[in-house]
Order: C-alpha cells, then structure tokens, then sequence
C-alpha cells in the first residue's frame, strides 16, 4: 500500500526539484506581458457584462459608451499610478510591501487581507465566467455551471500542486489569441453598416439614472482588478527591472482598456442591453457573424485567457501567503515550499475557497462581480496613500531643481489615483452592499482580526522562547528519571528497557497499569522468570483507566523532587499497511499527548517495526541483538 501511494504521489504531483535548480527568469516586456497581464486582459471577458447590468437597472443602455469612456479614464489614471509604484519599489511583495513598508504593520495587515480576498474572487469569477462561456456554446450543459466551475478550480489545482507552470511561448500565444478574436470581432463589426445603434431619448436627471451611472463605472473598474499581479512582477524582467516593469504595467492596461472600449462600443451598436442571456462578447460576435462556429473560435481563446488568469492567481495567492507567513500574520507552514518549489497550502487555501464562494453563489457571475472588488480597490488606495507618502519623503530629501518637481507632479498623481479609487471603493460598498459587497467586508474584515491574532501569538511565543541572562533552561537537571511503560512483556518491551538502561538515568523503574488482576500476576511472574534488571511498579486501576494513573505517578516524582526530570518510555509498533495503524498505538497515542502537557516530562517512543514495514528481505537484522522471548503476544 505505501509502494502504491508513493507511486501514486509520483504519478500526480512529479518528481522532487532541487532547491538549486530554481531560478527566476529575465524576461522582457513582449514576454512578460501574456505572464503577468493574463488576469488584467481577462477581464475583457466578463467587465461589459457588469457595466450593462448596471446601466440595465436604471434603464439608461444607451449612456454605454460615457461609462465605458468613464472606466477608460480611471484605467489610464491608476495605470500610470501604478507605473510610478513599481519604478519606485520593484519588489515582489507588491501592494502588500509598498503599504508595510510606508503605512505600518497595521495598514499592511489590511491590504494584505483584501488582496487574499480580491484572489479568491478573482478564481471564483474567472471559472464562473468559463462555465458560462463553455455554457453558452453547449447549450446542453448551460444549467451545470457550478460543476463546471468546480471542475475548473480541481484542474487548476492539480496543475499548481505539481507545479505546472504555463511556458511563456504558451502564455503569449493565448494572451494575443484573445486580443486578436476581440480586435477581429471589433473590425467586423465596424465595417459593418446595416445596423442600428441603441439611441433613446437622453436620459432624465433621476436618483435611478445617477445610481445606474455610478454603479457602472464602479462594476467597470472590475478591469482593474489584475493590476496588484503586474505591480509584483519586477524581480522578473530584465534589467533594468523597474522601467521595464513599468513599461509592462502602462502597455497591459491601456491595451486591456483599448480592448474594454472596443467590445462596449459594439455592444452599443449591435443593441446588447443587458436583457438577453449569455456573455456579451459572445451575443456580439453572434449578431455581427451570424455563425456558430465564428462564436466557438472566440469561445476557445476567451476561455484559454480566462483559465491562464485564474491559475496566475493561484501562484500570486500562494505567494502572498507565504510572506505574510513569514512576516507572522499567518501559520508559517504556508512559508514553506514542497518537494516541487510549491507553496502547496496557498494552493489548497485559494482552492477551497474559492470553491466554496462558487457553491454558494452558484456560479452567478453578476454577483461575485460585486462581491470581489471590495478587496481589490481596498488595496488599491492603500497603496496610493503610501506611495504619497514616500514622494512626499522623497520631496524633503530634494530642496530643488527639475527632481524635485517631478516628484510633486508624482506626488499629485497619486494623490489623484488614490482619491479616484476611493471614491470607486465607496460606491462599491454602498450600492452593492446588498447585492453581495458586505460578504467581501466581513471576509477582510474576519482575516484582519484572524492574522492580527496570529501575529499576537506569534510575538508571545517568541517572548517566552527568548533566551535570557543566566536562562534556566540551560541548567542541567538535578536528577533524571527514567519510566518504561509496559503493558506486555514482549520484545518491544525489553528494547525499551535496554534504551532506558543505557541512558544510565538517577533511578530506573517499569510502569504497567493492572486493569485485570490475573493479567497483572502473570506479567509480575514472567517478569521474575526473566530477570530483568529493574523493578516492576504496578499501578492500579478500579476504573480501568489506563492514563490517569500513569500522569499521576509521574506528577508524584515531581512533588517529591519538582527540579528533576522525567523520561517516559513508550514502546510503539511501526506498521507498514495502512489499516495496521488503526488497530495499535491508539492508547499510547492519548497517553503521549497527556505527558507532554506535564513540565519537565521528556516522551520517547521506542520503535518497533514489524514485518510489514520493513522493505527488505531480512526484517530481523534490525532486532537481532534482542533475545527472543518466548510466546510473545500480538497487542
């Protein structure tokens, strides 16, 4: 059975890489486009849905191409925002570093939370957004998105569990895949002349037009939501790495914003209002083509495109993970790689939730849109905010001349970005409260409150492990004591017996806890048949408890002399077949977490393999040395 597991595990997750065989690649913008602006671009996909949903509920469809200008405006703005940011600090801690870093702890505790959030909706949509598409073209299994959705995450997971990682030849073709079918979509569309655009009468000043007005720009700044993974991508370029990373975060958004405008536009010339079921992108290929299999070719790169952001987003989750585990915000074992330089519990983290969020919303699209900016522009103007503060340090440093005032112009422009982004940020939480927003406030709000406890635990541990002037702890104990449990007189027994005598231990005795008296005399009489070296003590027990009365006896030796110490003998059997496990040890197992909560109490555990776990033709030449006891019994 472990032959098969190991096999099975070689099988899904690969072979162990070497620590020296990691490296982190140069890459140049053309390249490092389609690997860090997959999850910005893919947002094309699902983003003019949102805006028309918005406009739909004040019945104002026809104001779509302002709001698609408007969601434009605010993309060139954070996009250049967000250039200035990575020249300044090319790190991969990204939004998360640049607000610790500036704004405190504290501050970076929040930005940390909401971008774990904003990555778990960021699965959460991409596979909901494949299920629709595949949905839209499969109209037989158009009612089954959650599974699709959930069929998405497990293959995602798998990969990233492996370590699959998408070859940058792979990412690019997918990446200009996508933006050729949207750019070919557009033209066919432009030339085109036989179709009317949605044209109604301007749209009265009422509280219903305002609100769907907000609420659209708001739902389209959802194309912002892949900028943090661009932020972060610096120590990944070529040299030098924070132009180069600059250059690649203005290209991916004004390219994503071009591509944005260009579907929208359409969807206003081909009258897309909202209404009609399925993805706008797909309706308007549909309308301008005429074809099904011109809708499966766009079908197939959008889903490519959508797939690629979704599993980036497992890395960067993954990432993040395990430098706020580092920093102590969260359990350190996500700071640590597998066997295949992954950060496999960031990958189950982001995998389950991001699950659960697909089962519970079923897979709606227009409600995890809602649901997920929160986090994303939470992150945004904290970042904004600590980037002020760093030009305006910068600023003092410099008293005069050309810097100094390129440093106010960068100051205003984030100033700008960040007043911009909150205000989006409070339209969000406001007007989509209900429709799913107050979900992603309390989840921030639940893993601020869980990482602050976990950092206060953190820094308490550390404060009692800290070795101090004249530390007792290096003292050597005035005595040690030395307990074998024994429960029978077997081989494993009389191992455990010969590790205590050779530790040469203050005072040695053997423990056994009667529960029936003819055992208990049967035991005391082999045991002078043998004689053993050390004193038997029988401890009884009326109510047949056999741990009680063994902390007890240990905790008497510790009144008696509270400075000395204790170590506990526990014979174990080590099997080799799975169901083994369940059949010994279940009572040396309670027993051993008991003693361990005792001061000054040392537990060893006394191997002994038996036939089943050991992998080699001679299963005795591990216990040769120890004399064999006559009708030892099975425990």
């Amino acid at each position: 059975m472990r032959r098969f597991l190991e096999g099975l595990k070689l099988l899904v997750f690969g072979r162990p890489i070497a620590t020296e065989r990691a490296y982190r690649a140069a890459l140049r913008t053309r390249v490092a486009l389609p690997v860090f602006g997959a999850s910005l671009l893919s947002t094309v996909a699902y983003a003019p849905d949102a805006v028309i949903d918005a406009l739909r509920g004040g019945g104002v469809q026809s104001s779509l191409p302002w709001m698609a200008g408007a969601v434009v405006a605010i993309m060139v703005l954070l996009g250049f925002a967000y250039r200035s940011n990575v020249r300044k600090q090319p790190d991969e801690r990204g939004d998360y570093g640049i607000v610790r870093d500036r704004l405190g702890p504290g501050a970076g505790v929040v930005t940390g939370a909401s971008l774990l959030v904003d990555y778990i909706f960021t699965v959460a949509v991409s596979v909901a957004a494949i299920a629709h598409f595949v949905g839209f073209v499969v109209p037989a299994i158009d009612g089954w998105h959650v599974p699709l959705a959930l069929t998405a995450i497990a293959v995602m997971t798998l990969a990233n569990l492996r370590g699959i990682r998408e070859r940058s030849r792979v990412l690019l073709g997918v990446w200009f895949g996508f933006l050729l079918v949207v750019v070919l979509v557009v033209i066919a569309g432009v030339l085109r002349d036989d179709v009317t655009p949605l044209t109604t009468s301007p749209a009265q000043a009422t509280w219903s037009s305002a609100l769907a007005f907000a609420g659209a720009i708001a739902s389209g700044a959802v194309m912002l939501t892949g900028i943090d993974h661009l932020s972060s991508s610096a120590p990944y370029h070529a040299e030098p790495r924070g132009q180069r990373a600059g250059r690649t975060v203005i290209v991916a958004v004004l390219v994503g914003a071009v591509a944005f405008l260009g579907v929208t536009l359409m969807m206003w010339r081909y009258r897309v209002s909202g209404w009609q079921e399925g993805p706008a992108l797909l309706q308007v290929t549909e309308r301008i083509s005429g074809s099904f299999w011109v809708v499966l070719a766009v079908t197939i790169p959008t889903v490519g495109i959508l797939y690629a952001a979704a599993s980036a987003v497992f890395r960067r989750f993954a990432g993040l993970t395990s430098l706020l585990a580092r920093d102590s915000y969260l359990p350190r074992q996500l700071g640590q790689q597998s066997e295949r330089l992954v950060f496999r519990g960031g990958v189950l983290w982001v995998a389950c939730a991001s699950a659960v969020i697909v089962v519970a919303t079923g897979a709606r699209l227009e409600q995890l849109v809602h649901m997920y900016l929160i986090g994303a522009f939470a992150a945004i103007v904290l970042s904004q905010l600590a980037m002020i503060r760093l030009q305006t340090a910068r600023i003092a440093l410099q008293p005069t001349g050309r810097t100094r005032l390129r440093m106010m112009g960068a100051r205003v422009l984030h100033g700008a970005a960040a007043g911009v982004a909150a205000a989006v940020w409070i339209v969000i939480a406001v007007f989509n409260f209900l429709a799913g927003a107050w979900f992603a406030l309390v989840l921030v709000t639940g893993l601020v409150f869980l990482m602050r406890g976990i950092d206060a635990h953190y820094a308490d541990v550390r404060r009692q492990l800290a070795i101090l002037p004249d530390d007792p702890a290096a003292a050597r104990p005035s005595a040690t004591h030395g307990i074998v449990l024994v429960a029978q007189l077997h081989r494993p027994a009389l191992r455990a017996i010969a590790y205590a005598n050779a530790a040469r231990h203050s005072t040695i005795e053997a423990v056994a806890v009667q529960v029936d008296k003819a055992a208990t005399r049967d035991l005391q009489r082999r045991w002078s048949e043998l004689r053993l070296s050390i004193p038997l003590v029988v401890l009884d027990s009326p109510y047949r408890d056999l741990v009680a009365p063994v902390l007890e006896h240990v905790k008497s030796i510790h009144r008696g002399s509270p400075r000395d110490m204790v170590v506990v003998y526990v014979p174990e059997y080590i099997v080799g077949r799975w169901w083994e496990r369940f059949l010994h040890n279940r009572a040396s197992m309670r027993l051993r977490q008991k003693l361990l909560s005792i001061p000054r109490v040392v537990v060893a555990a006394v191997p002994w393999h038996l036939e089943s776990a050991l992998s080699y033709e001679a299963p005795d030449t591990l216990t040769r040395e120890i004399p064999h006891v006559e009708s030892t019994e099975a425990q």
